[in-house]
């Protein structure tokens, strides 16, 4: 495997974006050199001027890819170095409540602490490879360098100028931050209050054969109410309980009033709403089979929640569809009929609602018309009647062409409503007649 391949995955991944472009830099001098060139002749005293410039670029386009690691390393030094520098006053401050001995401290604060300094050795271990692995990347890059052009004045330069620079951070050593991190580390697990908990289970099933014996639990820690002005900072991750009233009432004013008028005015509309809708039969919840014969004996027996959930009760299908049995439910297309059946009813409500204000028109103009326009207030009234048994004679057909089933009060408003246009719409004829006739 090429160095280029294996680079990413000695380096640390989550860091990549911060690596040498090893691969751009080989190309460059695959590009831009041939192999032995500077074995070749030359005259003396003149060396190659091509390669002079190339060398130069190329020196400089080193540097630029050693800064970029360079500065991250030194911030991420930084970085875990304020953490671990954190993490020993929050451990000082720990001893120091243990040491006055005023309140006890939960573990969880210790086990966090550890997690915390472990994140930050973890971290300065990943620095290490994360460094091995760029310096062995300017090794393999100044050897390839040398390999092609048999030079060895830009390795010379760029050792001597950059990489053995003590600010480098290939020359950077971890050690403090590794010793600060183990010193911290030890100091913390050796503070740390130990828990008797069983470890395994076979401990545990030693403990569950023993006889029981009650054990007096140490009094839980007195609930306080802190506040941020009282206490400040100090509290820091201590618990504490916030009081909430529950009598309160976040509502806008008069909310529960609005609320039970709303409640009281919806009574009426869901009654005629279930008049109004067709009644769900009885048929659809009786069982497929009787109580009688072999099934009845095996009524005693023991139910298991595989068999409810295989064999589903039909009150859990919506209300208004039918159950089919022995075949998987076409809930898809009793929707559609469903869709249908109300769209069905809303034409019917708009063809009623169209004939009776046609009605109302009609019955206007023979009440207020002027006997000297009476011939068009006539004909207006009778295109209104005609109009108005249209839509309601429209409305009967929609009733008749719905699928569903319905109540007999549903059919029973329906032709209530149907008599009175067509006996309505008759009486304003009779009128129109009489007014023709004088």
């Amino acid at each position: 495997m090429k160095y280029g391949q294996s680079f990413q995955e000695e380096s640390v991944p989550q860091w990549a974006h911060y690596n040498v472009d090893y691969n751009r830099l080989k190309n460059l001098i695959k590009v831009n050199t041939t192999r032995d060139q500077a074995r070749a002749l030359a005259i003396p005293g003149h060396g190659d001027a091509a390669l002079e410039r190339f060398e130069d670029v190329f020196f400089a386009d080193l540097c630029n890819e050693h800064d970029r690691p360079d500065l991250f390393v030194k911030c991420k030094v930084d970085e875990i170095n304020c953490r671990l520098q954190s993490a020993q006053k929050k451990l000082l401050r720990l001893l120091a409540r243990c040491s006055q001995g005023r309140r006890s401290i939960s573990p969880k604060k210790y086990a966090k602490l550890d997690v915390d300094i472990e994140r930050c050795g973890d971290e300065i271990r990943s620095l290490q490879r994360f460094t091995d692995a760029q310096r062995m990347a300017f090794h393999k890059i100044l050897k390839k360098y040398k390999k092609w052009t048999g030079s060895t004045s830009l390795g010379d330069r760029f050792n001597e100028q950059v990489l053995s620079d003590p600010k480098s951070f290939v020359r950077r050593d971890y050690q403090p931050l590794l010793s600060q991190y183990r010193d911290l580390l030890t100091t913390l697990r050796s503070t740390t209050p130990r828990t008797s908990e069983p470890t395994s289970q076979a401990s545990s099933r030693r403990a569950s054969r023993r006889p029981s014996t009650q054990i007096q639990l140490p009094p839980p820690p007195p609930q306080a109410y802190w506040n941020e002005y009282d206490d400040g900072s100090e509290a820091e991750e201590e618990s504490y309980t916030i009081f909430v009233n529950p009598e309160y009432d976040d509502g806008f004013p008069g909310s529960k009033t609005f609320t039970y008028v709303f409640t009281k005015a919806m009574i009426p509309i869901e009654k005629v709403k279930g008049w109004l809708s067709p009644g769900t039969s009885p048929k659809e919840r009786r069982p497929l089979l009787t109580s009688e014969g072999y099934f009845n004996e095996q009524q005693n027996g023991i139910d298991t929640d595989i068999e409810d959930e295989a064999y589903a009760s039909s009150s859990e299908f919506p209300t208004g569809y039918a159950t089919h049995y022995a075949t998987f439910p076409s809930i898809s297309e009793q929707k559609f009929s469903r869709q249908r059946e109300e769209l069905l009813f809303h034409i019917m409500l708009g063809c009623f609602f169209a004939s009776i204000v046609l009605l109302a028109i009609a019955g206007t103009l023979v009440a207020t018309g002027k006997r000297k326009l009476r011939v068009e207030v006539d004909a207006a009234v009778l295109v209104g009647v005609l109009a108005s048994l249209f839509f309601g004679t429209l409305a009967i057909g929609t009733m008749l062409y719905r699928q569903q089933r319905l109540s007999w009060l549903h059919r029973a408003l329906i032709g209530l409503t149907f008599f009175g246009v067509c006996f309505l719409n008759g009486v304003i004829l009779v009128l129109v007649a009489g007014n023709t006739g004088h």
